[in-house]
């Protein structure tokens, strides 16, 4: 199988440095690059990935590497020879002779959620209804925005995994990367459009709760006529949990999306407030005025995912059959950890954990770059207009960060 990994930042490289070294090399991991530049830049560092933990750095290789233009939508990787010297590198050419076109089996995305969905047009041609998309972003949106720019159509949509991720890693150099942060990658299966129940085993009634598991044969089991649209879905989750040095978990859906809910928050509070700031992230909360606005921030969505959870709880009901018992029904009964009061605990113990980062929005502004807040406070203001839950904060900070990438970097006092 190969395993194709966009995004090749500290954690894109993180992730296929584990994968390397998890799977066999009967298994292919191909590292996308967006120009032939970058690429060159990676083969003449030998196309090795290096993590450093406390001082230790291991090294993996083995990796096959295609550049995919940015302005080209037809889906053709141009192969890149990862086993040039340093100086064949900077000469090499690829070949064009030989693209690859053939069908990706798993993409693992882990660019920044404002370029995820661009990025994945320039592949589409190669997308198939049997292909696995795992994403890997901070905020929340990106499938739903990759369903309606790219994925309208369920019948020919790829199968999704959404995965929440709280390792922290850097560059050091060019592929070093250095593990800073040990966290854990909890992930789910995005539900199937013909019906197939890829979390059965956890409904097992002859099983006691706390023996039941999610089991791959609820993917699809390998004698059965229908497994072929669900291979590399199998083959992808069970490639995820093999990744025991990144503590990748196989959680039911509702538990991957609580989870990337608070981090959504935490974010939605540091990355804004840092940006306009231009602090770290342990600057914060020092001060009377930063607390109010964390707790307002921290209101304002746990408000909304209220009235989100109510609303699914009412559509949920009435699609029941008028015998079934509904008084039993948790309406209004919202997760502790979505409460408005453990959300500011955890933004503080995330801020004071991570105090001496720079945000990933601040480092984006310093940059020039587009930055990734549609995705956070964004995401935000939209459910509360769906839901009809006023968000002044997180708007005012959405137009705040804004406005700040609209200045010029040279032009900043």
């Amino acid at each position: 199988m190969r395993f194709y990994v966009l995004g090749i930042g500290p954690i894109g490289s993180l992730l296929a440095h584990h994968l390397r070294a998890a799977l066999s090399r009967a298994h292919s991991i191909t590292l996308i690059h967006k120009s032939v530049s970058q690429a060159r830049t990676a083969a003449s560092h030998g196309g090795t990935i290096s993590v450093e933990n406390q001082g230790i750095v291991q090294t993996s290789d083995g990796y096959d590497m295609e550049v995919f233009e940015q302005r080209d939508h037809s889906g053709v990787g141009i192969p890149f020879n990862s086993t040039l010297s340093r100086d064949e590198a900077k000469r090499y050419s690829p070949l064009l002779e030989h693209p690859r076109t053939d069908p990706i089996e798993t993409l693992f995305v882990t660019t920044k959620a404002q370029n995820t969905t661009n990025a994945i047009s320039r592949m589409l041609p190669r997308l198939t209804p049997r292909s696995t998309i795992v994403l890997l972003q901070n905020g929340m949106g990106v499938y739903e925005d990759l369903v309606q720019k790219l994925f309208r159509n369920p019948e020919s949509r790829p199968h999704f995994i959404l995965a929440s991720n709280t390792h922290g890693a850097w560059f050091k150099s060019p592929l070093h990367v250095v593990h800073a942060g040990i966290g854990d990658i909890e992930f789910g299966i995005i539900p199937d459009n013909r019906g197939r129940d890829f979390e059965a085993s956890l409904s097992e009634e002859c099983k006691p709760q706390h023996e039941r598991e999610l089991s791959l044969d609820d993917i699809a089991r390998r004698d059965e006529t229908s497994y072929a649209p669900y291979s590399t879905l199998r083959d992808t989750v069970a490639a995820l949990n093999s990744l025991d040095g990144l503590g990748c978990k196989w959680k039911r859906m509702s538990d991957v999306q609580l989870g990337m809910r608070k981090k959504l928050v935490v974010n939605a509070v540091v990355n804004p407030l840092t940006a306009i700031l231009g602090c770290r992230n342990g600057a914060l909360f020092k001060d009377e005025a930063s607390k109010r606005m964390l707790q307002d921030i921290c209101t304002e969505a746990a408000t909304a995912f209220q009235a989100q959870l109510e609303a699914d709880t009412r559509a949920f009901l009435g699609s029941l059959a008028p015998d079934v018992e509904r008084s039993q029904a948790p309406l209004g009964r919202v997760p502790n950890d979505l409460q408005a009061d453990v959300l500011v605990q955890e933004v503080q113990r995330v801020a004071q954990l991570t105090r001496g980062n720079i945000s990933s929005t601040l480092s984006d502004i310093r940059k020039g770059r587009q930055t990734e807040i549609s995705f956070l406070n964004g995401y935000l203001v939209r459910l509360g207009k769906q839901y009809g839950v006023p968000m002044p904060v997180n708007s005012a900070l959405l137009n705040m960060v804004n406005m700040r990438s609209a200045i010029p970097i040279d032009q900043i006092l």
